[in-house]
């Protein structure tokens, strides 16, 4: 089953989910007994201009070793670490998969995955712009590739969804009005 919000309702999800965590937990135990964990996805839809061919997006190929999506193309992101605010978890995952660090950050859509049948993980993308001369590294336990692509080349490969390739053509198409 997959799951497909619009933006909105998935920030409703999110927020409510951790409403109700706190609010849901054993009332017989303290706050400090009771540890309440929800798990929360990431990821950095990473831009550059390309003098020739202008906006192009980061790609990153998946393991074949990885459980979701083992192959397919992504870009790049993970779990939220504890403490850590949902921005600075795409900045953190961004830098470890690729070693680029972006600037002019941007929350950008909501989504969902699956990671097991009917047990559904919320996310968050934010888009970011990578210099043009950006030097990609990528961490070959996560990824086995990467390419920056232009709106042209997206037909070519696949993604771990097609909602991320229409997320994507409309993040290079309006990445001029973006900041």
């Amino acid at each position: 089953m997959k799951v497909v919000l619009h933006r909105s309702t998935a920030a409703k999800i999110i927020a409510l989910m951790v409403v109700s965590s706190i609010l849901c937990s054993d009332v017989s135990a303290v706050r400090e007994e009771k540890i309440n964990k929800i798990e929360v996805f990431v990821s950095a839809y990473c831009y550059r201009i390309n003098k020739v061919k202008g906006p192009e997006i980061l790609l990153l190929k998946r393991s074949p070793n990885r459980k979701l999506s083992p192959g397919l193309w992504e870009c790049g992101g993970g779990s939220v670490h504890e403490n850590e605010n949902f921005e600075d978890a795409a900045k953190r995952q961004l830098l470890e998969e690729t070693g680029i660090t972006a600037t002019r950050w941007k929350t950008t859509e909501c989504f969902a995955v699956e990671v097991a049948p009917g047990e559904i993980v919320p996310g968050i993308a934010f888009t970011c712009k990578a210099s043009s001369d950006a030097q990609v590294k990528i961490d070959p336990r996560e990824h086995t590739d990467f390419r920056w692509a232009s709106i042209d080349e997206l037909d070519d490969i696949v993604l771990v969804s097609p909602n991320m390739r229409k997320s994507v053509v409309k993040l290079l198409m309006m990445q001029d009005k973006l900041f």
